[in-house]
């Protein structure tokens, strides 16, 4: 299918919080490159009680390598990464009460490189099941890594 293009989309679970994406991509001889956006929603516990809520949102863009497939391309796996900038937000439901102060502004700029594998599940010559799991590398105040892991469809145009 090299030439063909698709538009996917996907919710993903993140140990704590969903995230959702939607990508446009381009198949190659031997993969995909990759354009879109994502928004993921983190919790983490605070020791003073409660927990502190964030977000990123951010345009992402990479390639994926095909690594396995069976013989009629029913079933794909692949693997790569790519790079994201965006917007990190810090408690952007105000759900801390206003005592509470934060050692961070409530947004900053956000940047970093992920790795993800992803396996397509042709449904039928235009449609296919995706599952997969990113892991992505920022230096974020909070936390430098994350991983999320879901699932979508793919579409072919």
């Amino acid at each position: 299918m090299p030439g063909r293009c698709c538009v996917a989309t996907a919710g993903g679970w993140n140990g704590s919080s969903v995230s959702a994406e939607a990508f446009f991509s381009q198949y190659t001889l031997n993969g995909f490159w990759e354009a879109g956006v994502f928004a993921s929603d983190y919790k983490l516990p605070m020791n003073v009680g409660g927990s502190l809520h964030y977000e990123h949102l951010a345009v992402a863009g990479g390639y994926q390598f095909r690594l396995a497939a069976t013989r009629n391309r029913a079933v794909n796996l692949y693997g790569g990464g790519g790079a994201f900038i965006g917007v990190e937000l810090f408690d952007p439901m105000y759900r801390l009460p206003a005592y509470y102060s934060l050692s961070v502004k409530r947004e900053s700029f956000l940047y970093g490189i992920y790795a993800r594998t992803e396996a397509e599940f042709f449904l039928g010559r235009r449609l296919a099941l995706t599952a997969g799991a990113s892991a992505r590398l920022t230096p974020s105040s909070i936390r430098m890594f994350h991983f999320v892991v879901g699932l979508g469809l793919k579409l072919i145009i």
